[in-house]
């Protein structure tokens, strides 16, 4: 009898291990796909696995099939040799190419249609050019599309003599033009910052802008500014933040509730702890009055973050990064505690207001307002790293569409790597009935990757680790990329060539 008990138990841990066990299946490698590359997931279309490559001057789709094995690999010819940025958007059946390139003085936006299976299907498609200067910045091209992929738009911000030009094309699907704007505002770069344009389901786009009263100052002003197509003037809303001080803004269209989300940490007049979030809601259609809430962070929370220095300091190092909506108008919000620190020299570490404070990191540089998403190149000439960093606890809010904080909880994590983050930070996935947080541990110098799941009700699971059969496998989970409800392509480094590993979650 006791050896049936003992039999018997061990089929039911057996049975329970398998059931939460997570299915991992690698790519296979090419010589040419080395850590110089540069890269991007752009989903599952047709039973395969895209990702678009950069391999020096050449532009590359890979199509992986259900095991990842390479079904096809093309090089995208019509794309010139001088183009420097690509942007994508995916459909079921087919998918734009989108890419600016320069020719003497002249920058160009073109749009390709791709079937799928990355087959033309028409002709090169004219978008928009523009002459530049010698010492201009050549990128001034940036796509946003709408969550519904109904509606897409072309825009540049160009600064000059203290003025700021910006220009947007509104097109349908078929990327026919629907809609165009010009404005010319005076601009004050020590001073201000206009956050990205986002693009709502009904064509209309909106951004902020932020106003200090001087360089080293935090910000006391916000526009949010906002246009619906075929209306000549854009709405300019002031908030009103009283005797509050904020930081970096966000901003999240909900397009079921038609609302504009805004967030930001918030300061007291002292403007040297964060205190807690700040958060405005606005009708999208000017309609209803703003709602504006200040949350503060409560003890309770701040004693759960991972900090060895006094509580009211506890998040001055966390920087918002996602937003997800929910259907009742309220909504979840993310944040992560991030720093450098500087491995030459002394006293001279990153924070949040080097950061704040930085005038190249401004409206119009796109490509530095946001180092988080990005797969940033080891080079391989520098042989001595530089900096260190921090990747630390993850902060979880959910609010109510009256701006009253349900519940918030942390997610604790400490990671630290020198001369990359590649391997660190996080990456969510939603599946509904719950919000997973994909990180990297270290196990014995190996890499576990920890799942931890939020339930509506605040309620933090942890899933088993991840472990691979295989060695040699380095995960880049912030680069990750949801392709299905429970499932995700993780890239990942294998003998210093990049791989990309399909994973599966179980229910």
């Amino acid at each position: 009898m006791k050896k049936f008990t003992l039999v018997l138990a061990c089929l039911i841990f057996i049975q329970q291990f398998q059931s939460s066990a997570q299915e991992i299946t690698y790519s296979e490698t090419k010589l040419e796909d080395n850590r110089d590359i540069n890269f991007e997931i752009l989903g599952k279309m047709n039973n395969k696995y895209v990702v678009y490559k950069n391999v020096r001057w050449k532009h590359l789709l890979a199509f992986y099939d259900k095991d990842m094995h390479i079904a096809k690999s093309m090089r995208l010819t019509f794309v010139p040799d001088k183009t420097f940025n690509i942007d994508f958007i995916t459909y079921p059946d087919y998918f734009y190419v989108i890419y600016q390139y320069q020719k003497n003085s002249v920058i160009y936006c073109k749009a390709v249609k791709l079937s799928n299976d990355g087959e033309k299907l028409g002709d090169p498609m004219h978008l928009d050019t523009t002459r530049i200067g010698i010492l201009t910045d050549n990128k001034i091209y940036n796509t946003t599309f709408s969550q519904d992929k109904q509606k897409i738009m072309i825009y540049k911000i160009q600064v000059k003599n203290q003025m700021l030009t910006l220009v947007t094309k509104l097109f349908d699907k078929d990327l026919k033009m629907l809609d165009s704007t010009r404005q010319i505002n005076p601009f004050d770069d020590r001073k201000e910052i206009y956050g990205d344009i986002l693009l709502d389901n009904d064509g209309g786009f909106v951004l902020s802008k932020t106003t200090k009263k001087n360089y080293r100052e935090n910000v006391n002003s916000i526009d949010i500014i906002s246009r619906k197509p075929g209306v000549v003037d854009a709405s300019v809303i002031k908030i009103p933040l009283s005797d509050k001080m904020i930081d970096e803004v966000r901003v999240k269209i909900d397009n079921l509730n038609k609302t504009y989300i805004v967030n930001s940490f918030y300061y007291n007049e002292d403007a040297l702890n964060v205190k807690g979030l700040f958060t405005a809601m606005i009708d999208a259609n000017n309609v209803n009055p703003i709602k504006i809430a200040f949350n503060v962070f409560p003890d309770s929370l701040r004693s759960k973050i991972n900090f060895d220095g006094q509580s009211r300091f506890a998040f001055n190092d966390f920087f918002i990064r996602q937003a997800i909506v929910k259907k009742d108008g309220g909504f979840l919000l993310t944040a992560e505690d991030y720093s450098l620190q500087s491995l030459v020299g002394t006293n001279n570490n990153w924070n949040r207001w080097n950061y704040i404070n930085n005038p190249y990191v401004n409206s119009y540089d796109y490509y530095l307002s946001n180092p988080y998403w990005y797969y940033r190149p080891v080079n391989s000439f520098n042989n001595a790293p530089s900096m260190r960093y921090y990747y630390n606890d993850i902060l979880v809010l959910s609010l109510d569409a009256d701006l009253k904080m349900e519940w918030c909880n942390v997610i604790s994590k400490k990671q630290s790597d020198d001369e990359t983050d590649n391997f660190l930070s996080f990456s969510s996935l939603n599946a509904g009935a719950e919000v997973h947080f994909i990180y990297i541990e270290r196990e014995r110098n190996k890499q576990v990757i920890s799942n931890q799941s939020v339930y509506p009700n605040g309620q933090v699971k942890r899933y088993p680790t991840l472990r691979s059969r295989e060695i040699g496998y380095e995960f880049m989970p912030r680069l990750a990329r949801q392709v299905g409800v429970r499932e995700v392509i993780i890239p990942c480094i294998y003998r210093s060539t990049i791989a990309f590993a399909k994973v599966v979650f179980s229910e």
